[in-house]
C-alpha cells in the first residue's frame, strides 16, 4: 500500500510539473511578443527619418515655411491662404500641420518637395484653379551625439561637420585619448564602427579618416590607460566620498544652527566643522 501511495504521489508530481511546464513557457511568451513589437528593425528607431544633408525633411518641432503665387491670394476665394503664408508653422508632435480649407496633414518625415506637392494635391480638391505651394524647412533639429571623456550628451547637428570640426566645438576633458576615439553608425542589422586618430591629424596633417558626420552618429571618446585606472578610483571611492561630503554638510548645518541660538560665535577665520 505504502509503495502504491509513494508511486501515485511521485506521479501527480510528475504530472504538476509537466502541466507547469506548459503553462509557464505559454506565460512568459506573452511580454515576449510585446518586446519584439518594439524592436527596432530598421533604421535609428525615431518615427521621421531621412539623410538631411540630401535632402531635409520634418521632424517634431520643425519650422516649415510656405508660398503661394501672390497673385492667386489677391483673389476674394482665396484669402484664407494667406493663413498658410503669413508665418511658419511648427510640426506638432503628432506629426501635422494645419492647412487652412482643408485641415490637419501628416508630414512627418517628409522632404520640402514631398511636403508642397502633397499640400498642393489636398488644396486641387478644393479650388478650382490649380495651386502651386513651396516650401521649405527652416529650422530643424536634428543630432549626433557624444560620450566619453567630453561632456556626455546630444549635439545639434548643423550639417557638413566633420571629425576635426566635431573636437574644436567640444571640449575634450584631460584625461581622454583622442589617438583612439571611435565613430560609431548605428543600425539594428550593420553597424559601422570606425576607429580614429585625431592625434594624427593635428600632428601630421593626416585627413584620410576626417570623417564626415551624420545625424545620429555617436562618438566615443576612451580614456587613456592612466585614465581608466583613474575612473575606476572614483567610481570604487564615489560612496565614501558621498558619505564625507554629507558629514561635512551636516557639520556646516550644525555649526549654522549653533551660531542662530547663540550658543557659537561666528567665526570667519575657523573652521565651521570644529564642533
Amino acid at each position: 500500500m505504502r509503495r502504491t501511495r509513494t508511486r501515485t504521489g511521485i506521479l501527480c508530481l510528475l504530472i504538476q510539473a509537466i502541466c507547469f511546464g506548459f503553462i509557464l513557457p505559454s506565460c512568459s511568451t506573452i511580454p515576449d511578443k510585446r518586446i519584439q513589437e518594439l524592436l527596432v528593425r530598421k533604421g535609428f528607431g525615431k518615427r521621421a527619418e531621412g539623410d538631411a544633408q540630401v535632402e531635409n525633411y520634418a521632424t517634431t518641432g520643425s519650422q516649415i515655411q510656405f508660398w503661394v503665387d501672390p497673385a492667386i491670394l489677391q483673389l476674394e476665394a482665396y484669402f484664407e491662404l494667406q493663413v498658410l503664408v503669413s508665418g511658419p508653422q511648427a510640426v506638432g508632435v503628432d506629426g501635422q500641420i494645419y492647412v487652412p480649407g482643408y485641415g490637419t496633414i501628416y508630414v512627418l518625415g517628409l522632404t520640402e518637395s514631398r511636403i508642397a506637392s502633397l499640400i498642393s494635391e489636398r488644396l486641387q480638391a478644393r479650388y478650382e484653379q490649380p495651386i502651386r505651394v513651396e516650401a521649405r524647412i527652416l529650422d530643424s533639429p536634428k543630432y549626433f551625439y557624444m560620450f566619453g571623456e567630453t561632456a556626455p550628451g546630444a549635439r545639434e547637428f548643423l550639417g557638413d561637420l566633420t571629425i576635426l570640426d566635431v573636437f574644436a566645438l567640444n571640449q575634450i576633458l584631460p584625461l581622454a585619448n583622442i589617438g583612439k576615439i571611435r565613430l560609431v553608425r548605428p543600425d539594428p542589422e550593420s553597424p559601422l564602427v570606425v576607429s580614429i586618430n585625431v592625434r594624427d591629424m593635428v600632428l601630421y596633417g593626416y585627413t584620410t579618416y576626417n570623417l564626415n558626420i551624420k545625424e545620429n552618429d555617436i562618438i566615443y571618446v576612451p580614456p587613456t590607460f592612466f585614465g581608466s585606472i583613474s575612473r575606476f578610483i572614483e567610481r570604487l571611492t564615489a560612496p565614501l566620498t558621498t558619505l564625507v561630503a554629507a558629514t561635512f554638510q551636516a557639520s556646516s548645518i550644525r555649526y549654522q544652527y549653533q551660531v542662530l541660538r547663540g550658543e557659537r560665535d561666528l567665526n570667519f577665520l575657523g573652521s565651521p566643522f570644529l564642533f
